[in-house]
């Protein structure tokens, strides 16, 4: 190759898709809660002209859904349009969401737009220069779930030009749905340079070095689980083949959880203390958004937790329900009309009475020691970690893949497994100091 390439990747931008906000927001804010996906995919667009990129790569789930929304796919067209009459050319790769590509397309696409086909394996060459340059391999679902494992047909006779591979996939080698593959298989074919992930909507870097092997992750966030900006990769190659990546953040709104402790915090003594701090906090959210060069985020969408032994727990503990509330509309009255604007979506109390000090009472109290060693050797003990989630039940036996977990279920990873037996563990002691139970 005998000249720079400069190209987007992304992945997993599921035009069509509301966001999840909660609450009743002002008919403002709804419009840019049901423009921001779209106003992400006009940024990315925006900057690929800005950048002067040779092409751009989306590696499945363009769509949310198999029947193309044709509002989203005009907006897809006039996008293309635009990249088009700066002669960057697309190439898709269609994912579950959105399988079959091309079929299923309401609309014709201009000739700078490739839907690669979903029946084998297919080679498209980007030339620069007048000169062969690139060869981009991938290949389309071909229903919402693709057993096929797909890369070992990626294949390229040299590695004189700049070998990328696109698929769409979960990297889980035992998946009948999302093309099982892991990463030590892609790491075999030792004649592509960059492979292009879709599936995971979190930027990832699986491999930097050659091959090399990223997830750009989703453009936006679509709900309050998608936290943190959200973009695309931006991939500079040299002359020499070498790559370098850079995320570009491109969403318009951002999805955050902020957690505050509020343990043995003496000077909370009243719901008005925990507000002035939850006021403090987003304002601070804000002040550093100024901070940042970001110029696409509009606001926030926040779930707030407040967990901690406090003296303000008297004012909680039987009315939970109705404090949250009435914290969480007073967040929104606040922020809700600023610009940039914090729709506070979610306000959860995990809040219980003091405690004495919970080290000096392990040290002390063999029961309290007895409780604290059975809580680490759960942690550690697979069996026991299987065990615990059956006698936590059905609802805790959700998938770990977001898209196979059923809505009414939920997944414990080890954080959340912690957080819940560290708060069990709190709620056993309080109990039998309470009841009075030492002996």
């Amino acid at each position: 190759m005998n000249s720079e390439l400069k190209f987007i990747h992304t992945a997993d931008i599921h035009l069509g898709r509301p966001l999840s906000f909660a609450g009743n927001p002002s008919q403002e804010l709804l419009d840019i809660f049901n423009k921001a996906g779209e106003n992400a995919l006009k940024n990315l667009v925006d900057k690929s002209i800005k950048y002067e990129v040779d092409f751009i790569i989306i590696a499945g789930d363009l769509y949310d859904l198999e029947a193309r929304s044709v509002k989203s796919s005009r907006f897809f067209l006039e996008q293309c349009r635009r990249l088009k009459k700066e002669n960057i050319p697309v190439y898709i790769i269609s994912g579950n969401h959105d399988p079959a590509g091309k079929k299923r397309e309401p609309f014709e696409m201009p000739d700078n737009v490739h839907f690669f086909s979903s029946e084998t394996a297919e080679t498209k060459i980007f030339s620069k220069n007048n000169l062969k340059a690139v060869r981009i391999i991938g290949q389309s679902y071909r229903e919402k779930f693709e057993s096929r494992s797909m890369y070992s047909y990626y294949t390229a006779p040299d590695k004189a030009l700049l070998n990328i591979g696109v698929i769409h996939t979960g990297l889980d080698k035992e998946s009948k749905r999302y093309v099982p593959l892991s990463k030590s298989d892609l790491l075999s074919k030792t004649e592509i340079h960059y492979w292009a992930l879709g599936h995971i909507h979190q930027n990832i870097e699986v491999n930097t070095e050659s091959p090399a092997i990223y997830y750009p992750g989703t453009i936006q966030g679509r709900d309050i689980n998608e936290i943190g900006k959200k973009g695309s990769l931006l991939v500079n190659v040299d002359q020499n083949l070498n790559i370098e990546t850079k995320f570009m953040p491109l969403s318009p709104v951002v999805f955050k959880n902020i957690q505050i402790d509020i343990n043995n915090r003496s000077e909370i003594k009243k719901i008005s203390d925990l507000e002035k701090i939850l006021i403090k906090k987003a304002k601070n959210v804000l002040d550093d958004l100024e901070k940042t060069e970001d110029e696409f985020i509009n606001g926030f969408i926040v779930r707030w937790t407040i967990k901690g032994r406090t003296e303000i727990n008297q004012y909680i503990k039987d009315n939970r329900k109705e404090v949250e509330d009435n914290i969480l509309s007073e967040l929104r009255r606040k922020f809700a009309d600023q610009r940039p604007f914090i729709w506070s979506h979610s306000l959860v109390l995990r809040t219980a009475d003091n405690l004495p000090q919970l080290d000096e009472l392990k040290k002390n109290n063999k029961i309290f020691k007895e409780i604290d060693d059975l809580i680490k050797e759960i942690m550690k003990d697979d069996k026991l970690n299987e065990e615990l989630i059956d006698e936590w039940g059905k609802i805790w036996q959700g998938s770990r893949e977001d898209e196979d977990r059923e809505s009414e279920r939920f997944f414990a990873d080890k954080d959340l497994k912690k957080e819940i037996l560290d708060e069990a563990e709190k709620i056993i002691i309080s109990e039998i100091i309470e009841g009075g139970d030492l002996n």
